[in-house]
């Protein structure tokens, strides 16, 4: 029988139960920080002005932002045999971009919530499901679920990552939150897959994070979609202003920021790209150009 290992946030000292005005130090393993790269990528980009809104940000939040487009350039790329070695970059480079945008949006999400002293945030936590759980899940109703915690025991089924972690020390809760930018539906696949993960969650929420030394007096998994289009479960989901309205804390500021920050980015490094994209295109040498055709016509 496999058993709970316990987070290794549980082996720090002493419990942690929210208080209004607690102040909160961040352990070292949970800040969720990422690095900044050194050198001349870093710098990349940053003579562009940026808009007043952005100060409302952290410096961490802002190199991380600086750093997407920086890295997407720089990487390494498989050239497509029907696109050529210039439009795959700029293919790919776009994908990885909007790829790395999700997680950009998370580290919005954590930056602002932390900088309220209202919340504890904890990123990319790894929760063990158990098979209690999953049974429960399978023959619950939502109504039943929606009010069930269940200890943190048993034989554990799978262990999942979770995006965000969100306590709330002024009100005792806590949220377990899955980000998704939502531009586009997701997959039926997906979207089951990632509701049955949140479900299990809530049901466990309470018990996993004393486990943590974590102690909430109630918690709420959310679905958070940004831009409202990824088709999941309304009784999950939570979009638009909403998400505001559910942390009581401007969150979608910070989005709009570092998403306007992205984007001058993006758009001061594509023409570029474009440009000589264009110059190694050739013509293929059986084609002929339209103009050429239409003179000839009689």
């Amino acid at each position: 029988m496999t058993t709970v290992v316990p987070h290794p946030a549980a082996h720090a000292s002493g419990r942690h139960r929210p208080h209004v005005g607690t102040p909160h130090s961040s352990h070292p393993a949970l800040s969720g920080r990422i690095p900044v790269p050194l050198g001349s990528g870093a710098a990349e980009g940053s003579s562009l002005p940026r808009p007043a809104h952005l100060q409302s940000c952290s410096s961490a939040l802002l190199a991380a932002a600086d750093a997407v487009v920086a890295n997407a350039r720089r990487a390494v790329f498989v050239s497509d045999p029907l696109l050529g070695p210039r439009l795959s970059q700029i293919a790919s480079m776009l994908a990885s971009v909007v790829k790395r945008h999700g997680s950009l949006i998370e580290l919005a999400l954590k930056d602002v919530l932390e900088r309220s002293d209202r919340y504890i945030v904890l990123r990319d936590v790894a929760m063990p499901i158990t098979t209690t759980t999953q049974e429960l899940i399978r023959t619950g109703t939502m109504a039943q679920l929606a009010t069930t915690s269940v200890a943190l025991t048993g034989s554990v089924a799978q262990t999942v990552k979770l995006d965000l972690v969100v306590i709330d020390r002024q009100e005792n809760r806590a949220f377990i939150a899955e980000v998704k930018r939502g531009g586009g539906k997701s997959e039926s696949r997906k979207v089951h897959q990632v509701e049955w993960i949140l479900r299990c969650a809530q049901v466990q929420a309470i018990a996993f994070l004393g486990s943590l030394n974590y102690h909430v007096a109630s918690a709420r998994a959310v679905l958070i979609d940004i831009y409202g289009r990824a088709g999941y479960s309304p009784d999950l989901s939570v979009s638009g202003p909403a998400i505001d309205n559910l942390f009581g804390v401007p969150v979608l500021h910070a989005v709009e920021a570092v998403t306007d920050l992205l984007a001058a980015r993006l758009h001061a490094d594509v023409p570029d790209l474009l440009e000589l994209a264009l110059a190694s295109l050739e013509p293929l040498a059986d084609a002929t150009s339209p103009l050429s055709r239409t003179a000839s016509a009689p």
